[in-house]
């Protein structure tokens, strides 16, 4: 449908929520959002009385790495994994998706035990998210620092045109997410003895790693196309500051509160983990995504490992009562398109934007995605059947 109308609605705008309300949808653009809940246009799609927002744009998600590699040495074709990764992110409520593909990142290839190369992965990837796709699909380049032999590497992806992001991580133990304690308590449940798990701490601390400068240099040829840059796992204020000293606009996964308020008050775009938030806290003990929300030093939701968080994680907080749905909502859809440079074209409810949106109703007290419509097409349609109750209000 070229020209359609969704009636019965209720719409959550960046700033509001109108019920009872319509919205016109022309060539794939939103065109005019009306106060009234019917409309006598040829076309049209009933809400039902659930909630219309905008959809789920997630800048970081292992996703895809996961499903090209389900089991170590268990490669999936990569145009498969794509595929079959967009039709489940569809029914999540996504409709623009940075997939994060780590480069440089030894443990993760060790673990993965993948027949692929790097370069073949970000190669594919890339080829099949311009062709006929159902989703807005970008690449988020995660360089680790540590490895340096990729460095020159991650130059070429950019010169290529591949990437739409970068981040830039350091999973060295003994700072970020893995302080030394915690590191040896882990290593020593993985089966391994105190020494060897000192040893092994010693190994990965004396690596080498890329310098200052030609960190910088990277962060700057990517600004210099364009590319919005994140750092990730900062755990000190003047690691911050270091990493917006050299250009970096998002902070990605802040470890304590004081370092997502810092970065808060500089500008910078702050995302946390919405799988932190749906389980109730950090896997590693870290600062709590939703106090972090409710005190408004994290603004963007990402799903990190788990795709279906987000539209989880946002009516959670809704239903918790400190956060209202414009503002639950922008966390998954228009602060992230901010961040990412997106929110010219997506990201929230307005005219002139693309119809990139989810229809949502409750099912079982539970969030559950209906429509989603990206460009105005609906990519994914879902009917829960009940034969003792209809729908519950999102409300």
């Amino acid at each position: 449908m070229n020209s359609f109308t969704i009636t019965n609605a209720v719409i959550v705008t960046p700033n509001g929520v109108i019920e009872n309300a319509s919205l016109q949808i022309e060539e794939g653009i939103i065109s005019s959002i009306d106060r009234t809940s019917t409309s006598s246009a040829k076309n049209t799609i009933d809400a039902g009385g659930g909630i219309v927002m905008p959809g789920i744009i997630d800048i970081h998600t292992d996703a895809l790495d996961a499903e090209i590699i389900p089991r170590p040495g268990a490669d999936i074709p990569v145009r498969v994994a794509f595929r079959e990764l967009e039709r489940k992110m569809s029914g999540c409520g996504l409709t623009t998706v940075f997939h994060s593909l780590h480069l440089g990142y030894h443990a993760a290839e060790t673990t993965s035990k993948s027949k692929y190369s790097r370069g073949e992965v970000f190669h594919s990837v890339y080829q099949s998210s311009i062709g006929k796709t159902l989703l807005n699909n970008k690449i988020h380049l995660r360089f680790e620092i540590s490895g340096v032999e990729a460095y020159n590497e991650c130059f070429e992806l950019i010169d290529k045109g591949y990437i739409s992001l970068l981040s830039v991580m350091d999973h060295t133990p003994g700072q970020g997410q893995y302080p030394k304690a915690n590191f040896i308590a882990q290593t020593i449940k993985q089966g391994k003895t105190e020494l060897q798990a000192k040893e092994l701490f010693e190994q990965l601390t004396s690596r080498p790693i890329v310098g200052i400068e030609k960190l910088y240099a990277l962060i700057s040829h990517a600004k210099k196309a364009g590319i919005p840059v994140a750092s990730h796992d900062d755990d000190t204020v003047e690691k911050v500051d270091h990493m917006y000293n050299m250009g970096v606009n998002i902070c990605e996964f802040p470890v304590t509160f004081e370092t997502a308020e810092h970065a808060t008050n500089l500008g910078m775009h702050v995302v946390g983990g919405a799988s932190n938030i749906l389980r109730g806290g950090s896997l590693s003990g870290n600062l709590n995504m939703a106090d972090a929300v409710k005190k408004k030093v994290v603004n963007s939701l990402c799903s990190d490992y788990y795709p279906p968080a987000i539209l989880h994680s946002v009516f959670q907080l809704y239903h918790e009562g400190e956060t209202s749905m414009p503002d639950a909502v922008n966390l998954a859809t228009l602060n992230p398109a901010k961040a990412a440079g997106i929110a010219q074209y997506t990201g929230s409810i307005e005219v002139g934007k693309h119809a990139d949106l989810l229809i949502v109703k409750l099912i079982d007290a539970i969030p559950m995605v209906t429509h989603t419509l990206v460009r105005g097409s609906v990519v994914s349609q879902a009917s829960f059947k009940t034969t003792k109750e209809k729908y519950q209000t999102a409300f």
